[in-house]
């Protein structure tokens, strides 16, 4: 779809303020948060620090001792995933004489009293079991469904770190669970006279109030935001429009209607456009550009055929100086090439080729002989036997008399049957001299270390050593 600058400009004015009002949000929202979180978890850090300050450790010290003999003495241990069913009913029924003992009793009431004085949400003690990762109530100062003495929940895997450090206690963290929604919890040790940890005076504190304020202060900031926006949108299209695309819309009309045909282009030279910017710079080269533009456009028209003609001259002396004249087969040019191609393969370790040569014997003879016409016939007919038998490869002319095979795929596969079929060939063709097929042939295959010019030396030297023994067997 197309769209106008006047489009593109209020699209860009609108996105960027949305993405400044979205960023602003979200960095408004991080921060908000970030305060309001630390705020609670130093709150909640410092009231549990507060509680294991002055608890009573000594009935605490009893009410975990019996709460604990029970705990290792119980067959079967219930966690609070359970609540309510007949087993873990039967569970908590095992301390539930503790809460009528006068350690439980006391320390509930001094939790409550703090918990009142704090408004908090719930103060308790607990005990973490190293052996089986369990977190024990001792108890709990809550009013409503309290957690009885000797209840378990897993530990928290980020509180893990106090199974080897009892010390460390329940540094604050928050969590959103669905019976509790947002609460920040912390624990702080509770010490004996031995200096060794009791028990844990444990904080939570709801921030279900100030999460529902933080999302009503949100959506008020994103209100007034939207509200700014829409008027920054509205001054910045205004400003555009007056500045950049009316003058812009006086240039596209005047180009518009702009023919290097006419002679008459003064639409051009009257634009009331004093502006002082890059748009009026822009209209003053646009006027210098119209007083030459004729001149420019029959130079280019000169210039282009001239480019042209060369370009058509370039390839055809290209494709000269690729194909052999005689033979319509590559040339030397164009086997170096093929040769570049082929170290490409072997260093991509790729490469699977081999190379043929061939060389014709007693050429000179027939053009000494019989003319240099009768010499090309027989040029010519060699080649054509190669191409015959090589038909997957392709071939090069590399001198007077010789050729040169780079063979692959199923050629390269069959290669000596392929020479052999060659052979075969020469030996049948009949006919005048220079009609006769008489040439040596060598190969050698790429072994993957030598290079290509290894691969042409071995199939060369092979080639010259079949072209000697063939003139011993005419001299004999």
């Amino acid at each position: 779809m197309r769209l106008s600058l006047r489009k593109k400009t209020v699209i860009l004015i609108i996105t960027i303020a949305a993405i400044l009002s979205i960023v602003a949000t979200l960095i408004s929202s991080y921060a908000i948060r970030k305060v309001v979180d630390t705020t609670f978890r130093n709150r909640a850090s410092d009231l549990s620090h507060t509680v294991a300050a002055v608890l009573d450790t000594e009935r605490a010290q009893a009410l975990k001792n019996a709460i604990m003999e029970i705990f290792s003495a119980a067959p079967d241990r219930v966690s609070s995933d359970a609540w309510g069913t007949p087993e873990f009913d039967a569970y908590i029924g095992l301390y539930a004489h503790l809460e009528q003992s006068e350690e439980f009793q006391f320390l509930q009431k001094q939790l409550r009293s703090i918990q009142d004085v704090n408004d908090v949400d719930c103060l308790y003690l607990s005990a973490v079991d190293a052996p089986t990762e369990s977190f024990i109530y001792l108890t709990d100062a809550a009013y409503e469904d309290p957690c009885p003495p000797g209840c378990i929940d897993p530990l928290y895997e980020a509180n893990r770190d106090l199974l080897d450090d009892p010390t460390v206690g329940f540094p604050p963290y928050i969590t959103d669970t669905q019976p509790y929604g947002w609460l920040v919890t912390a624990g702080s040790p509770v010490y004996g006279a031995d200096g060794s940890v009791i028990c844990y005076a444990m904080v939570d504190i709801s921030m279900e109030t100030i999460r529902s304020q933080q999302a009503q202060f949100i959506l008020f900031y994103i209100g007034a935001l939207a509200l700014i926006t829409v008027l920054v949108c509205v001054l910045g299209i205004l400003a555009v429009n007056r500045f950049i695309i009316r003058p812009i819309n006086l240039l596209s009309s005047a180009a518009a209607h702009y023919s290097a045909q006419k002679e008459d282009n003064s639409e051009l030279d009257h634009l009331p456009i004093k502006s002082k910017d890059e748009i009026e710079s822009l209209y003053s080269s646009m006027r210098e550009m119209v007083r030459d533009i004729h001149g420019y456009i029959d130079s280019l028209k000169t210039t282009t055929q001239e480019l042209k003609n060369t370009r058509i001259e370039a390839d055809e002396m290209n494709q000269l100086a690729h194909k052999d004249a005689l033979t319509g087969v590559g040339s030397k040019l164009a086997y170096d090439q093929q040769a570049i191609r082929l170290k490409e393969e072997m260093e991509r370790g790729d490469a699977r080729y081999g190379i043929v040569m061939v060389d014709m014997n007693d050429l000179k003879k027939i053009n000494d002989t019989y003319g240099h016409e009768q010499g090309n016939v027989a040029i010519q007919k060699t080649c054509a036997l190669i191409c015959e038998t090589f038909s997957h490869s392709p071939v090069y002319r590399f001198g007077g008399d010789e050729f040169v095979i780079v063979v692959k795929d199923r050629d390269y596969d069959n290669i000596e049957k392929r020479i052999e079929q060659f052979r075969e060939a020469a030996a049948a063709a009949d006919g005048q001299p220079w009609e006769k097929v008489n040439a040596a042939v060598g190969y050698a295959l790429y072994n993957g270390e030598d290079t290509v010019d290894d691969v042409f030396r071995r199939a060369d030297h092979l080639m010259y050593e079949e072209k000697q023994k063939m003139k011993a067997g005419r001299g004999r």
